[in-house]
């Protein structure tokens, strides 16, 4: 039996490079990449997979994507938050932010704030990875020439990667364009994960940790309609929540 021994939950916006990474760490293609619109913000699917034979299970997370703050469904928002930290279990070892270079875009904020400051409370271990740069002369300087800028955006990881999580268009004998680039990126990203991921990490009671970021959560979406009983009925319908649980969630509702 494989032996987890914590979760890593990868955010960003669609197209950051997310599933790319996935497929990197995995040494195959088992996640869909994808270019197009964003899914319903907390939507996720999960691998276990290992990295020098530790073996993690690791969240691919929808985020949000430029000009779609606000647009998620009341419903479908809160139902995938819920799930989502059902199966975290109440535990992030590691969160993975993930853009796209070379530009800070309005989303690459708004979902640092959502996931590090507001989900993870500040307290979990956050490393930002950047893909993109494969045409870049040095991946590595491209960080140290523009931390200030992201600093600047309030955003500081703990520890970054710049990649290319690409191997570009096939030469020929079963070589690409950017085989070097690519298995260096993939020995940074594993090695970015073992450093910081089997750190201690904080632990969340599950339930307690989904009615605490209820209200945070709708202050971030601007939800001041949500009150509506009707709502209500349909996160517990969608969450299969009990009696005493809905009677929970409606409270938590009325306060905000």
């Amino acid at each position: 039996m494989i032996e987890v021994v914590g979760n890593i939950v990868l955010v960003g916006e669609t197209g950051a490079g997310k599933s790319s990474i996935i497929n990197m760490i995995a040494g195959v293609d088992i996640a869909e990449t994808s270019n197009g619109a964003a899914s319903c913000t907390f939507d996720h699917h999960d691998y276990t997979l290992p990295v020098h034979d530790q073996y993690f299970k690791i969240f691919d997370t929808m985020g949000l994507n430029e000009g779609d703050r606000g647009t998620v469904g009341h419903t479908a928002a809160i139902a995938k938050l819920y799930q989502f930290i059902t199966h975290l279990d109440g535990q992030i070892n590691l969160l993975v932010f993930c853009m796209r270079g070379p530009r800070i875009k309005d989303a690459t904020h708004q979902n640092w704030k959502l996931f590090h400051e507001i989900m993870c409370e500040k307290k979990v271990p956050t490393v930002l990875v950047v893909t993109g740069l494969e045409n870049e002369d040095s991946l590595d300087s491209w960080w140290w020439n523009n931390k200030e800028n992201f600093e600047r955006h309030d955003i500081r990881p703990d520890d970054t990667a710049c990649i290319t999580a690409i191997r570009g268009k096939k030469l020929g004998d079963d070589r690409y364009a950017f085989d070097d680039q690519y298995e260096e990126s993939r020995a940074k990203v594993m090695k970015l994960i073992l450093n910081r991921a089997l750190l201690s990490a904080p632990r969340f009671h599950k339930t307690h940790w989904f009615y605490a970021l209820i209200r945070p959560i709708l202050t971030f979406f601007r939800l001041t309609k949500i009150r509506h009983r009707k709502v209500v009925r349909d996160i517990a319908a969608v969450c299969g929540l009990s009696e005493e649980e809905t009677r929970r969630l409606r409270e938590e509702f009325d306060k905000h």
